[in-house]
């Protein structure tokens, strides 16, 4: 049953009840860990935000339930084309671009305020109490952490926990208040994001249309709804917020510049906005952490951000249960900052890139978007191999952490240690991910059943599930026999190969 009395003292205190936060409670509540989150705001957003949901996010969201409601509430992107004066230079069907490489073979196009409900839904489901209008003020650490803030009716009031993690936002309070800098740059333009309902002969599927402009970009995302889409753009001729700028102002330039026919019939939201590029010089200090945009923000090029902010939570989450129930080596927690850094890092590169091409302004990012940029992209979108390539990279299923201090480095076939386990289905229907959906350590084995591959394998003070498997999918593991896979709670693998010692002694390094 719920309850809306604060406690004073609880495992874990979340700061911020964005899609990061939710996400942290969530996950914490599969490993039993209690907590109390905080939100200074007096309920979920209102406004659609982030709106792309990639696959690596809804197999999270599989494991809780939740993939299947966000389905029903959102709307798959089918295509891509690309515009210039009017002309289509490039079509590109997503059907099938993730085809056995992960249950979700796809984007989704789901608005946050809804993906935050759904996560906060969750939350009251299994009895957890978001405290709204709480305003975090300033923390003390010591052998704990000692939080102060203010509660609906603005009385200060304190927690003690064992950890604190900051989702904040870009402007955190933790962040400033662990003295961690906040390092990057900002971009400098003006951006602009509408929710519209338009019609047009031409942008009028479930398909993602980007329209290159001789100083910026139109992109538009579709929506749930008939004629819904999400507008972003740059103006360039603004480099200040404007608070009087209208998406009016916009209309007759926008069109003149595309060259296609439409008509905006409504502007549900409408704002602009700066475009920063930053990033934390680390992302927990003591036991104070960091997750989503509180740790790095990046440009919108890919639909990155705030599904990142999903995949720290998944990250750091298993590392705090594990390290709390059952008093696992202190290393394990501090991964948390070597991996989701390194990830963070090759994610600002790679969004600063592709935003330069898209935003850039002046002779040579003309040349390079206006000309090279088409031409490039219809020869490698024609290439099977190369999309194949291209789904792990946006979708997120191909984040590995090969260099982590966890990992045992060991590969077999195409499958190496650092990697998201593979997926891929069995030939009586069931795909692997089905049996890895509960929140433990896991030892596989793939080879002939009559075997006894687990006798030999020590017992240690925290849950290990064990599982056996005849059927060998020969794209991934090639001709293979007679190995084992040995996975971390959030399906990322540990170590692969012949020695069962091996994963007795990878347990025996972080027990």
């Amino acid at each position: 049953m719920q309850s809306n009395k604060i406690p004073s003292r609880t495992p874990v205190v979340i700061i911020g009840a964005g899609p990061t936060g939710l996400s942290m409670a969530a996950q914490l509540i599969r490993y039993q860990i209690d907590f109390v989150i905080l939100e200074k705001n007096e309920k979920t957003t209102v406004f659609s935000k982030a709106i792309a949901v990639q696959a690596r996010t809804l197999e999270i969201f599989d494991e809780i339930d939740l993939a299947r409601k966000a389905l029903e509430e959102g709307r798959l992107t089918t295509a891509l084309n690309i515009f210039y004066e009017g002309k289509r230079k490039v079509a590109v069907d997503f059907n099938g671009l993730g085809e056995g490489l992960s249950p979700f073979p796809f984007a989704l196009s789901l608005e946050q305020c809804k993906t935050e409900k759904l996560l906060a839904d969750h939350l009251i489901k299994n009895g957890k109490t978001i405290h709204w209008k709480c305003e975090f003020l300033r923390f003390e650490q010591k052998d704990g952490v000692k939080v102060y803030f203010k509660d609906p009716q603005g009385n200060e009031q304190t927690i003690e926990a064992d950890y604190l993690i900051g989702c904040d936002g870009a402007g955190s309070l933790i962040r400033h208040q662990m003295g961690v800098p906040f390092a990057g740059s900002t971009v400098p333009k003006l951006f602009y994001v509408a929710d519209v309902k338009l019609s047009s002969p031409v942008i009028n599927k479930d398909q993602l249309f980007i329209f290159l402009l001789k100083k910026g970009f139109a992109l538009f995302f579709p929506m749930e709804g008939q004629g819904q889409y999400r507008v972003v753009g740059v103006l360039p001729e603004k480099t200040e917020l404007d608070h009087d700028y209208r998406f009016e102002d916009l209309e007759e330039p926008l069109r003149a510049q595309m060259k296609t026919e439409l008509v905006f019939e409504e502007v549900r939201w409408f704002s602009t906005y700066k475009v920063h590029s930053r990033m934390a010089r680390v992302f927990g200090k003591d036991r104070c952490f960091i997750a989503g945009d509180a740790a790095h923000i990046h440009t919108p090029a890919g639909g990155q951000g705030m599904n990142t902010g999903i995949q720290d939570a998944y990250n750091l989450a298993w590392k705090i249960a594990y390290t709390m129930r059952y008093n696992m080596n202190a290393s394990v927690l501090e991964t948390y900052n070597a991996e989701r850094m390194e990830n963070a890092k090759h994610l600002l590169h790679t969004t600063d890139r592709m935003f330069d091409i898209m935003a850039g302004s002046g002779v040579f990012w003309n040349f390079v978007r206006l000309k090279f940029f088409p031409l490039m992209a219809r020869l490698i979108l024609k290439s099977s191999r190369v999309r194949k390539l291209i789904f792990p990279l946006i979708s997120q299923t191909g984040i590995a952490y090969p260099d982590s201090p966890l990992t045992h480095q060991s590969a077999v076939g195409k499958a190496h240690a650092g990697d998201r386990m593979p997926y891929f289905v069995f030939s009586d229907g069931k795909s692997i991910f089905d049996y890895l959906k509960e929140p433990v350590f896991k030892v596989l084995f793939f080879g002939p059943m009559e075997a006894k591959p687990f006798d030999q394998l020590k017992h240690f003070q925290f849950p290990v599930v064990t599982s056996s498997f005849s059927e060998i999918p020969e794209p991934i593991f090639g001709d293979a026999q007679d190995f084992y896979v040995l996975l971390r709670p959030d399906n990322h693998i540990l170590y692969i190969g012949k020695s069962l010692n091996t994963c007795s002694a990878v347990f025996e390094s972080i027990a």
